[in-house]
């Protein structure tokens, strides 16, 4: 992380005038030589908040907040001082006095600033231009006026296959705008991804573009209806969740987070006056957002879809909120509808009613979506019922739910009391037993996994490899075979050798110049990678030990994909024990490499 001393502390704090940081967050009207608003830290209908420009303070009269510009961004942003000071410094583009990693801020600063030009480009393409008529009027005939497109900042995908290309090319690297999902190449040029979509530029907590989800609108057959972002150094979907940037003022305001399950539920729900819904990127919500939630607040509105499908959902929600503290409570839409359709056909009134009048507690739901449907006079469907009640119980709730809801059970199912209890003991140990196993599985992928390749390993084979395919024909069909079972991590690398492999199918010369026009933006030690130095020569076994090396880099990224996945996602034991049985199928197929290299380092000596 970037590091300031206190004189740049202060050079940022001179730059920042309170007045004008807080007027982002909170209205702000004159009052006498101060400005006030109400406090976003409490709810009120008074005003309360006062900031003083004089002063550089705001304080509120109301609940006793008080501070300077760096400790209302700790707050609201509920944050750090330093990363109150980082957010600051970013803002007023102030340079920190070193970074750890000067290189990596750099860049992440400039795919930042990659997102944002291409969201403006979308929100030119939607709202200026002639080719975004057929899409605002679809973004209209669902009921969204031009204020509304322009708070959640939508925009369009053109038809034309590469015009986001063009604009950003004068200025970034393709590689760039293909590490971001934002353009593709094929054999002969590069394209856009996102084609005749509406766009929903999506931002991080502190309102950076980190991505985009782009929608079909005219009905297309045969195509998804969502297309993501790729994920990227700044973008992991699992960690994002949609709007909560323009929600934490209302959050903080309304003690509580409402949790949908589309951006368009999120913007009807804005239309209607709540303006503390989010959204996951049309996935399962995960430990992650759980987590990312409990940052801004305890108490949580699951408000998903009325469907069976959204009940499941919501179900499956409340296990993961429950775990992390959560208080949650559940607002049940009628006739299935979702709440884009409910705001709709009913009224905004009345949905802003059922989302503070008609809420079901998180227990009492989860108990009945696990009895709904089955009967409690037959042994079978007591069992089924019995052990979905015991799953959720042992993770979502306290000793005192449990004895409740476990004596619940025995009243519904005329079962002693005591029996049950006894059966949810030994489902305890079994579970213990489980997770005993679990964690020595655990152990033994991290054990297998401590001597992890570093970065300057993985780039050094993959330069190797580029080097070989650039000067020894007779390496490319070897290369080539094996590519699909390779990572090479660094995008420039990966887009270079793309490219030879293309001019080698295309059989067209590989030389120095060719290259060069490809790439008119080659450093030098790039451009030795091409030249024939009279020291090199053909060796096989190097170039089979590099791509054994880039092999291992891919089973060691899988590796963490599903051990993230493990700890991120609610999986079934089923699903668990796929996933492990992979994990170890990846820690033995390293091994079997680093073995086969510990022998030719024997027979060598």
């Amino acid at each position: 992380m970037p590091r300031f001393s206190q004189k740049k502390v202060e050079e940022i704090k001179n730059a920042a005038d309170i007045v004008d940081v807080i007027s982002e967050f909170v209205s702000l009207h004159q009052a006498g030589k101060n400005m006030k608003g109400l406090c976003p830290f409490h709810n009120e209908k008074t005003p309360s908040f006062f900031v003083s420009k004089e002063r550089q303070l705001f304080n509120c009269f109301g609940c006793g907040e008080k501070g300077n510009v760096f400790q209302f961004i700790s707050k609201y942003k509920r944050v750090d001082y330093w990363d109150a000071v980082k957010f600051l410094a970013d803002k007023y583009k102030i340079e920190p006095d070193f970074s750890e990693d000067i290189k990596k801020t750099d860049n992440t600063a400039r795919l930042f600033r990659i997102n944002e030009l291409a969201k403006q480009f979308f929100s030119l393409q939607l709202l200026n231009l002639e080719s975004g008529s057929e899409g605002l009027k679809y973004l209209k005939s669902r009921g969204f006026d031009e204020q509304t497109l322009k708070y959640f900042e939508l925009g369009l995908a053109p038809k034309q296959g590469n015009l986001l290309w063009e604009n950003l090319s004068k200025n970034f690297h393709d590689y760039e705008l293909v590490e971001l999902g934002l353009v593709g190449k094929n054999q002969s040029d590069y394209y856009d991804i996102f084609r005749n979509k509406i766009m929903f530029p999506i931002h991080d907590e502190n309102g950076k573009t980190v991505g985009f989800s782009g929608r079909i609108f005219n009905n297309e057959e045969n195509t998804a209806k969502y297309v993501n972002s790729a994920q990227s150094e700044v973008f992991t979907k699992s960690d994002i969740l949609y709007n909560l940037d323009k929600a934490v003022p209302f959050i903080n305001q309304n003690k509580r987070l409402v949790l949908m399950e589309g951006f368009f539920d999120v913007m009807s729900a804005y239309t209607a006056g709540v303006k503390e819904a989010v959204c996951s990127m049309g996935t399962a919500l995960t430990l992650n957002h759980a987590k990312l939630i409990k940052k801004y607040t305890d108490t949580v509105v699951v408000c998903y879809d009325g469907d069976e499908a959204g009940v499941k959902a919501a179900y499956k929600a409340m296990v993961l909120l429950g775990q992390v503290g959560l208080d949650v409570k559940v607002a049940l839409l009628p006739d299935k509808l979702d709440p884009d359709d409910y705001i709709k056909t009913k009224s905004k009134e009345s949905f802003r009613n059922v989302l503070k009048n008609n809420l079901f507690d998180q227990h009492d739901f989860v108990y009945e979506i696990i009895v709904n449907k089955k009967d409690l006079t037959k042994p079978a469907e007591i069992e089924k019922a019995k052990l979905a009640l015991f799953e959720y119980l042992d993770k979502a709730a306290s000793s005192t739910i449990r004895e409740i809801y476990l004596k619940k059970f025995s009243n519904d199912t005329k079962v002693n009391y005591e029996d049950i209890l006894a059966d949810y003991h030994n489902f305890q140990i079994d579970n213990a037993r489980l997770n005993n196993i679990k964690n020595r599985q655990s152990a033994i992928v991290k054990a297998a996994s401590q001597k992890r390749l570093t970065k300057k390993a993985v780039d050094s084979a993959s330069k190797k490899i580029i080097n070989y395919y650039a000067l020894f024909e007779e390496s490319r069909d070897l290369i080539n075979s094996r590519l699909d079972n390779v990572r090479i991590d660094n995008n420039r690398f990966k887009e270079l050798l793309m490219t030879l492999k293309a001019l080698y199918r295309g059989n067209i010369t590989i030389n120095e110049m060719q290259i060069k026009k490809d790439f008119s933006d080659l450093t030098e030690e790039e451009l030795n990678l091409f030249r024939n130095n009279s020291e090199i020569v053909y060796n096989e076994t190097e170039l089979i030990d590099c791509l054994e090396t880039l092999m291992v880099n891919k089973y060691e990224y899988e590796t963490n994909y599903y051990q993230e996945k493990l700890i991120t996602e609610e999986l079934s034991s089923e699903e668990e024990k796929v996933i492990f049985i992979r994990i170890l199928e990846l820690q033995q197929n390293i091994q079997t490499i680093r073995g086969k290299r510990n022998v030719k380092k024997t027979t060598s000596h």
